[in-house]
């Protein structure tokens, strides 16, 4: 099978698509007309995470096999489909990694430092009492993770071995040998949410983890604790985390992502005075970004050569034609 068409649904940041045979036609999304109705041709698709692929969408695209996902998350493709319509999926677990696990630690700092209130008060024009941006170290403090897989093994190392604080982490499916070299204490739910002084959420999106942080789990946390979200949105319920906020139990919380997104408008999280926000740019770096689509590109062209690409995604598209 040759490549000859590839749908790219955003634009990449570096120069991932010289890398790929000089005939084959790069399609792009075109201004006023239905996304994917310029994709049709193509036999391969570098998706992003704004449109929804699913069975309505495999159907328009009759060439198509091999969709990417320019990075983690999959809750915008519809897998059982894509198997039906012998379409693989990959996506690029490694890429993100390190901008993601640095962003996490970013917005733990600027928490506890107290960076926002201070920059506000002088963008304002203010010279605001010092006894106001009383911040917090977190040397010595404890750091709970909840998932240690890739971004929060990461984390873990940052903060244990940079910062100097102890790391907990809950996580079912993780090897015990994995945590001990990385001198993190693996223990239940209940037990991570008691201990911890900054709560790190690095666990994908999936019905048992629905709301996951809810207000029972919010109960459970230290007074005066700060939540950290970089996963995803769901993970969190924003009615039970504003209670918590407004009340003082949580001292503050740092987003990355929100359900829905984008964060509406009116949001009462957009100036909340104990939150930290930024819209889902974890991972863009210049560094990431490259690393992302040099991964996605890898997979495209392995598999254009008869390889099965790393990371399969729906692996039994393969046994469903042998």
């Amino acid at each position: 099978m040759q490549l000859t068409h590839l749908w790219v649904e955003a634009p990449l940041l570096s120069n991932a698509l010289d890398r790929l045979p000089s005939d084959v036609v790069v399609l792009q999304p075109k201004p006023g007309r239905p996304p994917l109705e310029t994709a049709r041709p193509a036999q391969a698709i570098l998706a992003s995470s704004n449109l929804r692929y699913d069975g309505s969408a495999f159907e328009q695209l009759p060439h198509l096999r091999i969709l990417v996902r320019t990075g983690i998350g999959l809750d915008n493709v519809d897998l059982d489909a894509a198997t039906a319509q012998g379409v693989v999926v990959c996506n690029t677990p490694e890429g993100p990694t390190e901008s993601t696990a640095e962003h996490a630690v970013a917005l733990m700092l600027a928490l506890a430092k107290r960076v926002v209130p201070g920059h506000t008060a002088l963008a304002q024009g203010k010279w605001p009492p010092r006894s106001t941006l009383l911040g917090n170290e977190l040397r010595g403090k404890t750091l709970g993770l909840i998932g240690l897989g890739r971004i929060g093994r990461r984390v873990a190392q940052i903060c244990g071995r940079g910062l100097g604080m102890e790391v907990m982490a809950h996580d079912p499916y993780v090897d015990p040998q994995v945590a001990r070299a990385l001198d993190v204490t693996l223990a239940e739910l209940e037990t991570v949410l008691a201990r911890a002084d900054v709560l790190s959420l690095h666990a994908p999106s999936l019905p048992e983890t629905y709301r996951l942080i809810g207000r029972e789990a919010l109960a459970r946390m230290k007074a005066g604790a700060y939540l950290i979200n970089v996963a995803r949105g769901s993970l969190v319920d924003t009615e039970a985390l504003l209670e918590a906020l407004d009340t003082g139990r949580l001292a503050g919380a740092g987003l990355d992502v929100f359900d829905p997104e984008p964060l509406p408008p009116d949001s009462p999280l957009r100036n909340h005075p104990r939150v930290v926000l930024t819209p889902h740019s974890a991972s863009v770096t210049m560094e990431g970004r490259a690393r992302i689509e040099e991964m996605a590109v890898e997979r495209l062209l392995a598999f254009f050569r008869g390889h099965i690409p790393p990371d399969v995604c729906n692996p039994q598209v393969y046994r469903q034609t042998q």
